[in-house]
């Protein structure tokens, strides 16, 4: 299976549209009380939101009618945020092995700035819009491309399955 396939893209701006403001100012409001010593890479922080469950339910929705079959591990549903901008804009490659088995990222503010994907030798450059979701493997390493302006804001969800990544997106 090509990495390109390994990536699940679907732009869901019309199902937040009447949450995607109170998610940006819950973000940005948020991260205001971490310091960078308490950011993991800087700009990565938990941020408490009362629309985490609507996420959740559309993040496994797509999963469940784009991906093999699959049942949760459990119900520990958290939401990261992560900004860069011209204060906070180091990133680096990483993967969401450890953490769970199906990732999701959800562009709220791209500001032009993709990601990068790479496994084995293929790698892949996605430019998301604003309100694209990105499903893809917990092995699977990226690297987000940092803004050095403007705050390029995104979320992160994950799914913890008792199968494994392999099996669900059907590799």
């Amino acid at each position: 299976m090509s990495l390109e396939q390994l990536v699940k893209r679907q732009n869901v701006s019309e199902e937040i549209k009447d949450i995607n403001e109170t998610l940006l100012k819950e973000c940005l409001e948020q991260r205001k009380s971490f310091t960078p010593e308490l950011m993991r890479s800087g700009n990565n922080f938990k941020v408490t939101s009362k629309h985490t469950n609507y996420l959740y339910n559309l993040f496994y929705q797509i999963s469940n009618n784009n991906l093999n079959k699959f049942k949760l591990l459990d119900l520990d549903f958290g939401l990261w945020c992560y900004i860069t901008d011209k204060e906070f804009n180091r990133t680096n490659w990483h993967n969401h092995f450890t953490t769970t088995t199906i990732n999701c990222v959800l562009y709220l503010k791209t500001q032009n700035k993709g990601i990068f994907f790479k496994n084995k030798d293929e790698e892949l450059y996605i430019l998301p819009k604003d309100g694209d979701m990105l499903i893809f493997p917990s092995f699977l390493e990226h690297l987000p491309e940092s803004s050095t302006t403007e705050p390029r804001i995104t979320l992160n969800l994950e799914l913890r399955c008792v199968e494994s990544a392999e099996e669900i997106f059907k590799i």
